[in-house]
């Protein structure tokens, strides 16, 4: 069985994480990824699994709309694709119209994020789709906004492969560690989404009252220079460190305190998960998707969504309670061990693709 995963990119986001985890651990299938590229591919083909240049599937001109039909068709033709396994709202379109085309060829789409609008579209996208949400959350925006069926969602929760770790240590963090710093750092794309100006804004107030604290921004995006310029215009240039895309997360997660995620909105986020799974505590804004896996002073803490006050407050409440910060600790490694299970999410994935054979 051939499966053809399409994906907008194969960057650093969540959802082109879980891509590659699927495509590197589900090796009993031919797997092949189509995008427009980023930093997974050559690993991906360094494992002998190919992958296609498409143009970006977010842009509508009707030309590029065709372009993308014609690869995409020789794609299924060439490799005969059995199975089309979609991660994006655009992907799943032209699923569906590649249907019309390969009458056998069946659609899976992973809903990997809360969206609003375009109703019709996301409908006519879904027709034919089994349709997997990777929580809850998910799950009811795609009920409640779309209309899509209950009875037609399977529910499979993200889940991160901790068995290649390294020995990796990040050189900054060492020196800040060694010289006595409290160091805490937010991870994902410098994007409007995942609310990076929020926890910089924090920034500025936890350290006017902790000296101590360092604050470390991983990723990178479309905003890096206006965070940047928000750093120097608040004058955390000695706070505020950016240490762009890192391919060694768990590691460095293993150098923090504890890991701060103030976005806007999100599906079922890879980050909290990331850092249970390292024994480490966090702080998140209270938006589906991140309230569904961090419970307040149970593993996590919650603040409100867009609240830069709050969350300074939080950060200082954990800096300063030791005690309550270990035991977040310890509950957010258990919900990890319970929850999250990597060969349970593989296996789950594995028993989709069984039932449409």
């Amino acid at each position: 069985m051939t499966v053809l995963h399409i994906s907008r990119t194969m960057g650093q986001g969540g959802a082109e994480k879980i891509v590659y985890q699927l495509c590197k651990d589900n090796n009993n299938l031919e797997q092949m990824i189509a995008s427009i590229g980023g930093i997974y591919v050559s690993k991906l083909e360094n494992m002998g699994i190919k992958h296609f240049l498409i143009p970006d599937i977010e842009k509508k001109n009707p030309m590029t709309i065709l372009k993308t039909i014609y690869i995409l068709q020789s794609i299924i033709h060439k490799n005969s694709v059995d199975i089309i396994h979609t991660h994006h709202r655009m992907a799943a379109f032209y699923a569906r119209l590649l249907q019309f085309f390969n009458k056998n060829i069946k659609h899976i789409y992973t809903a990997h994020n809360i969206f609003y609008g375009k109703r019709k579209f996301l409908k006519f996208a879904l027709k034919n789709a089994i349709v997997i949400a990777v929580g809850n959350s998910v799950k009811k925006n795609l009920i409640d906004e779309y209309g899509i069926s209950d009875s037609k969602i399977t529910v499979i929760y993200n889940a991160i492969d901790v068995s290649h770790m390294s020995g990796y240590k990040n050189e900054l963090l060492e020196q800040l560690n060694n010289n006595g710093n409290y160091i805490i750092g937010t991870i994902g794309r410098l994007s409007t989404q995942k609310g990076i100006d929020i926890f910089i804004q924090a920034m500025k107030i936890v350290s006017e009252k902790e000296p101590r604290l360092k604050a470390v921004v991983i990723g990178d995006g479309e905003l890096k220079s206006d965070m940047q310029h928000l750093v120097l215009e608040l004058g955390l240039q000695n706070v505020v460190y950016f240490l762009g895309f890192q391919s060694h997360v768990l590691e460095i997660i293993q150098q923090l305190q504890f890991i701060v995620l103030a976005s806007r909105w999100e599906g079922l986020p890879l980050i909290p998960i990331e850092t249970f799974s390292q024994g480490k505590t966090i702080i998140v804004t209270d938006i589906p998707g991140n309230n569904e896996i961090v419970k307040n002073k149970v593993n996590g803490l919650v603040v409100s969504n867009g609240d830069s006050e709050g969350l300074a407050q939080n950060i200082l409440l954990l800096m300063r309670n030791n005690k309550l910060k270990e035991r977040l600790e310890n509950l957010a490694f258990k919900t990890y061990v319970e929850c999250y299970s990597y060969p349970e999410f593989i296996n789950k994935y594995k028993q989709i693709y069984k039932t449409i054979k």
